[in-house]
């Protein structure tokens, strides 16, 4: 396969999450030709052949050429993933990330594993696999990332160089109570209303006591305190308020005075523009990005410093 110019492949890029699995094909410039996708995330495989014919399904003739290197971002590196890939240290950019490139054998080729990276937060080590990635492809001058998620992220960025981040299990939480919980019987699952997003959002401002604001999904519910249908969009409005106000230290007073410059939003359509309703909200400056856009320019940056292409 080749690119209108002629410029053919010149790197695979892979991104490997818990649920989804994304394979782009590059051109020598780092323009994308084309992309596959399927539901063979890390979650719904169990041994390195799975991950092994997982890929290969999706590098058919119409988008692998056979030749080109093969870069792999994301759970692909986790304990249970296809090989175990080392955690780099903070700071990290580009440059770091592509020293501790893990090898990777697959059919003959050259191909690696980017590293996650850990880092101290709050009382522990916190760690991350292909957030790095995505947060290195955002447009430069950002200094602050969030890419929502079931374990959202929040990273700090210095002149394009990771200094810092902290994760919040929102998604997971958020599904873990909404479909096996008392908390979340009897609500319709898939429902939404801004207005009970709204008032999770305000909720959160106002009352810090998360554990205690929660419970009031269930006492709303069976004392007809608002219609079930707004209640799973409330309970939403909770979790990612907290985690908004947690991650910049929100003050109700004047929230805008400690965002420093807009917060780059990571990810697809819809959690994008949830994220950025719960930002205008709190008065916080952002854009969205595009989720494979990010992951795309940020590892063709590693395979560059990597000298893969």
């Amino acid at each position: 396969m080749s690119d209108p110019n002629g410029s053919g492949i010149a790197l695979i890029g892979v991104d490997w999450g818990s649920t989804h699995l994304r394979v782009h094909a590059f051109d020598a410039r780092g323009g994308v030709l084309a992309t596959r996708a399927s539901a063979r995330g890390m979650a719904s495989l169990a041994a390195p052949a799975e991950f092994a014919d997982a890929l290969g399904e999706l590098l058919g003739s119409e988008l692998d050429d056979g030749r080109a290197p093969i870069l792999l971002a994301g759970m692909a590196g986790a304990r249970a993933g296809w090989q175990e890939a080392p955690y780099a240290p903070l700071p990290t950019d580009a440059a770091t990330l592509a020293a501790m490139l893990q090898p990777l054998q697959f059919r003959g080729r050259r191909a690696a594993i980017v590293p996650g990276v850990s880092g101290p937060s709050d009382g522990f080590v916190d760690v991350m696999r292909g957030e790095e990635t995505q947060a290195l492809g955002v447009p430069p001058g950002t200094a602050r990332v969030v890419a929502p998620g079931t374990h959202s992220k929040w990273l700090r960025l210095d002149a394009g160089v990771v200094v810092g981040f902290s994760t919040y299990p929102t998604g997971e939480i958020y599904s873990l109570l909404l479909e096996r919980s008392l908390l979340g019987r009897g609500l319709p699952a898939n429902a939404w209303s801004e207005r009970g997003f709204v008032l999770g959002l305000d909720t959160a401002r106002e009352r810090p006591d998360w554990l205690h604001q929660l419970f009031g999904v269930r006492a709303r519910n069976v004392r007809d305190a608002a219609p079930a249908e707004e209640l799973p969009a409330f309970l939403s409005g909770l979790l990612i308020g907290y985690e908004c106000l947690g991650a910049n230290r929100i003050d109700k007073a004047d929230a805008a005075e400690v965002c420093d410059g807009e917060i780059a939003v990571i990810g697809g359509a819809r959690v994008a523009a949830t994220y950025a309703l719960a930002l205008r909200r709190y008065g916080l400056p952002h854009y969205i990005i595009e989720g494979d856009t990010a992951f795309c320019h940020g590892l063709w940056r590693i395979a560059q410093a990597a000298e893969y292409v």
